[in-house]
């Protein structure tokens, strides 16, 4: 069995390489992920106008089948104002008759301005679908790039997983959150000694701390300065 000392500078130089390869990656991820919210939100702009384009053509078949119930409505209620037998049903009656003019009023008003309407609509889904084409056409294009890069990178990340996860299965719980910890700070968690010195942040390591190490593999030691975990020469 390998010594703590061992395991996490094999540890340490797995994580260096995983990150140089998720680095090739550079911010493609994030460009995939906002050309995908790019496609999602002109989708959504494209439904919206077509739904309400729907309800435009949905008024356009209606509003001549309500009107004739306005009118139908109205005439019932003039002959119902002959039959009234007091001013209070006579002024309600007419109140009603008043809101089915404003409804027919409004309705008309509607009408004229349908076909234009109709034409905004129909203009507005034609340069949306040319933005949503132009968002698909990127997307496509984001993806086929990280698919490329990711693709040469897979079995190599894979194999470097396994790797880790062999070490970190025979390391003790603590070390790797102690490593874990320190790697938060400084990717190079772990660094050999290099003349007496830590090659992390180049200051002295005391003598007796070196010696100390060599006696104690399955010890973590630290640097004073810059806190790396510090592998033996």
């Amino acid at each position: 069995m390998s010594s703590l000392s061992a395991a996490i500078s094999d540890l340490s130089a797995i994580d260096i390489i995983l990150d140089e390869l998720n680095e090739d990656l550079g911010d493609l991820p994030q460009q995939v992920a906002s050309a995908e919210d790019g496609f999602r939100e002109r989708t959504l702009n494209i439904e919206a106008t077509e739904n309400t384009l729907k309800e435009l053509e949905h008024f356009k078949s209606n509003s001549h089948i309500r009107l004739q119930e306005i009118k139908d409505k109205e005439d019932i209620l003039a002959a119902q104002q002959f039959n009234v037998r007091n001013n209070r049903e006579f002024d309600a009656i007419t109140h009603e008759i008043e809101a089915l003019r404003s409804e027919r009023t409004k309705i008309f008003d509607e009408q004229r301005t349908v076909g234009v309407k109709e034409e905004n609509l129909r203009s507005m889904i034609a340069e949306q679908q040319s933005e949503l084409d132009e968002a698909k056409e990127l997307l496509n294009d984001k993806e086929h790039q990280l698919s490329a890069i990711t693709l040469g990178h897979n079995d190599e990340i894979l194999s470097q997983r396994r790797q880790r996860i062999s070490i970190i299965s025979s390391m003790p719980i603590q070390a790797i959150a102690d490593y874990e910890r320190i790697r938060t700070f400084h990717k190079d968690s772990a660094v050999k000694i290099r003349k007496n010195s830590c090659s992390g942040c180049f200051n002295a390591v005391p003598p007796q701390k070196i010696v100390e190490m060599r006696n104690k593999p399955d010890q973590m030691f630290l640097c004073e300065h810059c806190g790396r975990i510090l592998i033996s020469e």
